[in-house]
């Protein structure tokens, strides 16, 4: 609990040199929220018409992508690309701040060059998983369906959360890849086993904490699609932001957890540097 109280404390605190970088990804993540399947199956759900659930619907619901138009393909393809680039800056700019204390932008952008490869293949690797999973659960949540309706809430719910769970430890596997990539200079798979005895004693912590963090935005992202139906604007609004807080908060952790795992004293939280 510690690492997200650190993190949430370090983006309240930078909000106004960090938020920048992620807002540009996560408004592009938000155009492909399929609003109208969300919709849809959550009022499939709240009938008990489970049985009306197709599975492209659901997938649809759960995907990172919308694959309903080319608009919104592009605006996925616009979302990862963005991350990319926004991340390799927020990495940099988060590895400067608390190495040497300083918030400042000058030689971002020469970092960037080290940074990008780095984290488009950690960023390709997350998608990929993201989706398989995706996939995962979108089956397996269609043959809880099958089950008896009063069997199916509690089932469901138990898979959900299993399934997250599940994907959460998958990512803590490769959790601090990146950071041992960028700052210490290892090759690629010196990079993920020295970054995987790091996190190892942690990993417990990690897990449990980012599948709450993905539950209550999901939640919230939900929440905003039905609550707001006719407003578009709004819900996308509202997309945007939660997309921001959990790039912003996977990032910044990530680096937070590095420096406190490698024991290196962060400048950035001494008084005479601000």
């Amino acid at each position: 609990m510690k690492y997200t109280a650190q993190t949430i404390k370090y983006n309240i605190k930078n909000l106004l040199y960090i938020f920048p970088l992620a807002i540009l990804p996560a408004f592009f993540l938000s155009l492909t929220l399929a609003r109208a399947d969300v919709i849809s199956v959550a009022e499939k759900i709240r009938v008990g018409s489970f049985s009306n659930i197709t599975f492209w619907e659901l997938f649809q619901a759960l995907t990172l992508f919308n694959f309903s138009s080319w608009e919104t393909v592009v605006a996925g393809v616009l979302g990862v690309a963005a991350l990319v680039v926004c991340g390799s800056l927020l990495m940099a700019f988060t590895d400067k701040h608390m190495r040497f204390g300083k918030r400042t932008f000058n030689g971002l952008f020469a970092k960037l060059n080290d940074n990008l490869l780095s984290t488009f293949g950690f960023t390709l690797l997350l998608l990929v998983l993201y989706e398989v999973w995706t996939l995962l659960l979108t089956v397996v949540l269609q043959l809880c369906f099958l089950l008896p309706q009063t069997a199916v809430y509690v089932v469901a719910t138990v898979v959900v959360v299993v399934m997250h769970v599940a994907l959460t430890y998958a990512i803590s596997l490769i959790y601090l890849w990146l950071p041992c990539m960028q700052i210490t200079g290892f090759h690629t798979f010196e990079a993920l086993r020295y970054g995987f005895l790091l996190c190892e004693p942690i990993q417990g912590q990690l897990i449990w904490v980012q599948t709450l963090s993905m539950i209550v935005a999901e939640g919230a992202i939900v929440a905003a699609t039905l609550l707001l139906p006719s407003v578009w604007v709004a819900s996308m609004v509202v997309a945007t932001l939660l997309y921001a807080f959990l790039i912003l908060q996977f990032c910044v952790r990530m680096q937070i957890v590095y420096f406190d795992r490698e024991q290196i004293e962060r400048a950035d939280l001494k008084k005479y540097y601000e």
